[in-house]
């Protein structure tokens, strides 16, 4: 509950502020120090002891701040400073590392007067709390009450302890694991382990204790919920938590290694290292916000060791970099990179992972891809998160959300954030990142940030949109044609920011030579719609292509808006904006790429209403564009939307940049999509099939479809494959790739045509015949 305080206080606090003056870009400092590939352990120590020495000096000066800060009025509970406890747990450590017993004494002297901050709290205000029984546990915060046991640990082992001063220590350990099995949270999530792992610690530390049994039997029955299990929670934050609990207790309390060969761990320290961005930590989605997840640096030094993987250590390098950077003064950072230390294979040799555009992991659990051309701080990164609640934890989820206020959360900890753009970074630049925590608890106005107009996706809502009218337009008839008031497009979908779950599926990825492309769905059955979201990279330009596209699966109304978000909006024309991140929160995040947002789909071919709106996203005012459109449609009428992402240098024309983007003439039975862009003397076509499922026009036999009943013309271009692209390069020189393909022609020249075999057995009892099945790809080069 601390815990919750604090953050709710910082927020506070801290809303809408500027980056600190004079300050380098934490993006740039970060690049300037090159990157490490592992840690030394002289590293790890020099930063531990540094921070030890220094809370040690300021001990009363943080106390007295704390004091002064204390108001009763609006505690919501016990709250004695976690530092505190987090220093008993880093001179625990260093203890352990370094044999220097000044920080046993230390150790010492902070768990004994832990006690003290209970005379600052009034019988009255105890009195408010039925779980104080009329009196203060020691230990109320599971986030750092594991320490306190820690220390006792050590300190009884090493015969540090006298009578009294053992009796004080071990009625504050009983008392708090009375309070802490008061209040029930369960399931695999960071809460319920952080309890077990209090509970079962304090059960090793007082075995004999009357009640020492119970402790162990309430931790087993959460601990059993996450052990080998996978997490429920979809939130950068608390996934570090999470594994570093677990972590602790396998290694420390249960002295049980065999967690780490679970195939739920094999995954997780893969999928983890994988999700890494440009600047060398995880993106913050989900309930999370921006800054290295330090419980990440023990998690990763531990999967190295494991597994004999160098690419992990060299994923706590990256940590211990920006942590060093972010956090100097951190008491938790120190006491994280004791824990790294301790867990480290110091004799393993880290190196930056190889490897491109993929999926993490796959679209089952991890349900995230990353388009990327590298693993330095310069490289191109696109992350989106299509994760659902899925079907897996369903007790614990449902304990949750029936126990504490938790419905604007994808359960738990999650966001409506199917088929966002978490992030998109390039050379040292953030150009997209997602929407940050909260600002208030237990979210703050119209779900802030949790709900789907703060993320970078497509937004839909049942009816249609009032417009009004500009003067001079015909929608209503006034005198003169007046204008009419109508609705802001913030105005229509806003509420309160409840979840409305739906389920997802990825329907493609495929990793080619000049391209990656995946395509991804939302299916709302409530409202009536699929969604799918088709993002193409083309690698040459370092220009993703994302098409949009929504079915109707019941007739209706809809009101559907493309919703992308930026810090500056710096210029804008004709369908393009040009923004850029300078800060998020006070961190200044600037760089020297900006990106162009473009939305080629112009009227009146396109009836796409278009414009910009300003919203508080990560604590600080944000802009945001969109494209939208509400209307009726049909069942499987289909809604599209084109948004051409350019990442480029602050030099460049953004004029120049948008007239090289055009939409290109599709034609054919199933409704497809194209852009053409001119750029370097070389034309690049991107296409895309939106109906899949219009080539399908036998059951009789198989194959189901036929190449003229799927076939598009994408310009000079014809094929029956879901994707083209394309790049025409100066003479005769052409590469092309098609995916899910029988043939495509250029003209009437064929380019490819996959031969016929011959398909028997059908449905109808006719004749086996000839015929052709479509091949999964094809690319092709001069």
């Amino acid at each position: 509950m601390k815990t919750l305080v604090a953050i709710l206080t910082a927020v506070l606090a801290s809303t809408t502020m500027a980056p600190a003056a004079n300050a380098q870009s934490v993006l740039a400092t970060y690049a300037a120090n090159g990157q490490q590939t592992e840690v030394s352990p002289t590293e790890y120590l020099d930063f531990a002891t540094a921070t030890a020495e220094w809370a040690w000096e300021t001990l009363e000066e943080r106390r007295a701040t704390w004091l002064e800060r204390l108001d009763l009025e609006t505690a919501v509970s016990y709250a004695p400073p976690s530092n505190d406890l987090y220093l008993t747990g880093l001179n625990a450590n260093l203890f352990e590392i370094t044999g220097d017993r000044k920080y046993l004494e230390r150790a010492k002297q902070l768990m004994l007067e832990y006690e003290d901050y209970k005379q600052h709290y009034t019988p009255e205000f105890i009195a408010r709390r039925p779980e104080l029984d009329d009196a203060l546990p020691t230990l109320p915060n599971v986030f750092s009450s594991s320490k306190y046991a820690r220390g006792f640990e050590v300190l009884e082992r090493e015969g540090l302890l006298t009578d009294e001063e053992r009796q004080t220590m071990e009625e504050a350990i009983a008392r708090s694991a009375e309070h802490t099995i008061r209040t029930q949270e369960w399931g695999a999530m960071n809460r319920a382990v952080l309890r077990s792992e209090s509970l079962l610690y304090y059960a090793k530390v007082l075995p004999e204790h009357p009640r020492a049994n119970t402790w162990r039997m309430v931790g087993e029955s959460i601990l059993d919920d996450n052990w080998g299990a996978w997490q429920i929670e979809d939130a950068t934050g608390y996934h570090a938590i999470w594994l570093y609990s677990l972590l602790w207790q396998a290694t420390h309390i249960l002295e049980d290694e065999s967690l780490y060969r679970t195939p739920e761990w094999q995954y997780y320290f893969d999928y983890y290292l994988k999700l890494i961005a440009p600047d060398g930590i995880i993106p913050d989605f989900g309930d999370a916000n921006y800054a290295p997840a330090v419980r990440m640096l023990p998690v990763f030094e531990k999967a190295a060791a494991v597994n004999g993987d160098g690419r992990q250590r060299w994923a706590a390098a990256q940590y211990f970099e920006r942590v060093k950077t972010r956090s100097p003064r951190s008491i938790h950072a120190a006491l994280c990179m004791t824990d790294a230390y301790l867990a480290a294979d110091f004799d393993l040799s880290g190196i930056a992972p190889l490897s491109g555009s993929e999926e993490i992991l796959e679209d089952i659990v991890g349900k995230k891809i990353v388009f990327r051309d590298g693993w330095d701080p310069t490289s191109t990164y696109m992350l989106l998160n299509y994760r659902d609640e899925g079907d897996g934890g369903w007790l614990g989820r449902e304990h949750l959300r029936r126990t504490i206020p938790v419905e604007e959360e994808k359960m738990h900890h999650g966001n409506s954030d199917e088929n966002s753009i978490v992030m998109l970074m390039r050379n040292r630049s953030i150009l997209l990142h997602d929407g940050g925590y909260r600002d208030f608890m237990p979210s703050g106005p119209f779900g802030a940030y949790r709900a789907d107009y703060f993320h970078n996706r497509v937004v839909i809502r049942n009816g249609k949109i009032a417009l009004g009218q500009k003067e001079g337009e015909r929608r209503y008839v006034t005198p003169g044609w007046a204008a009419v008031e109508g609705q802001t497009l913030l105005d229509f979908v806003r509420n309160s920011g409840a979840y409305q779950a739906v389920r997802t599926q990825k329907i493609d990825f495929l990793e080619l030579d000049r391209f990656d492309v995946s395509r991804t769905r939302i299916i709302n059955d409530r409202l009536g719609y699929e969604a799918d979201r088709i993002v193409n990279y083309v690698k040459d330009l370092d220009w993703f292509v994302v098409f949009d596209v929504v079915r109707f699966t019941e007739p209706g109304y809809l009101t559907m808006a493309n919703m992308w978000h930026t810090r500056q909006i710096l210029d804008s024309g004709d369908g393009w904006y040009q923004t850029a991140y300078d800060s998020l929160r006070n961190v200044d995040v600037s760089g020297p790429e900006r990106l162009l947002v473009i939305f080629p789909q112009r009227p009146p071919a396109h009836q796409l209403v278009e414009g910009t709106g300003e919203q508080t996203r990560h604590y600080q005012k944000e802009r945001f564009m969109y494209q939208l459109i509400g209307r009726h449609g049909y069942r499987n009428d289909l809604q599209s939307f084109v948004t051409v992402l350019v990442p480029h240098d602050q030099d460049e024309s953004p004029e120049e940049l948008a007239a090289s983007i055009t939409m290109l003439e599709t034609s054919g039975n199933p409704d497809a999509v194209a852009v053409q862009i001119e750029r370097g003397g070389r034309r690049y076509i991107v296409g895309a099939k939106l109906d899949m499922e219009a080539e399908l026009v036998r059951d009789w036999r198989r194959p189901m479809y036929t190449y003229d009943a799927g076939k598009v013309r994408y310009g000079p271009y014809e094929t029956d494959g879901n994707n083209l692209f394309v790049i025409e390069s100066p003479g005769a020189a052409r590469h092309f790739a098609v995916t899910n393909v029988t043939r495509i022609l250029h003209g009437t020249d064929v380019l490819f045509e996959q031969g016929p075999v011959e398909f028997g057995l059908a449905f109808d009892g006719s004749p086996d015949r000839p015929d052709v099945g479509k091949l999964r790809y094809w690319q092709e080069s001069p």
